[in-house]
């Protein structure tokens, strides 16, 4: 008496197809696609694209958006001390 694997596990999938409610290739890729779906959607939100490196590339753009300014009003002002300077001699 041999048995072969589909007759072993065809109960097992008939009563899982009964307990689901349908066939069970449907529900293996259902199954695979939310599973491709949720690891994409962990990529965007953790990954190196991530909405936290979004945030933080544009709190880094707001500083140093900030520090040129500080930086080009210090300029004019030894600029224009270069100039007073250079009319004093």
């Amino acid at each position: 008496m041999k048995l072969s694997f589909d007759e072993d596990i065809r109960p097992v999938i008939d009563k899982l197809e009964e307990i689901l409610g349908l066939s069970f290739k449907v529900f293996l890729t259902t199954a695979l696609i939310v599973i491709a779906l949720g690891i994409y959607i962990a990529n965007l939100l953790f990954g190196n694209h991530s909405l936290q490196v979004l945030e933080k590339l544009k709190n880094e753009k707001i500083t140093l958006t900030k520090e040129i300014e500080v930086l080009k009003n210090e300029n004019a002002k030894l600029h224009k001390e270069y100039l007073e300077w250079t009319d004093a001699q």
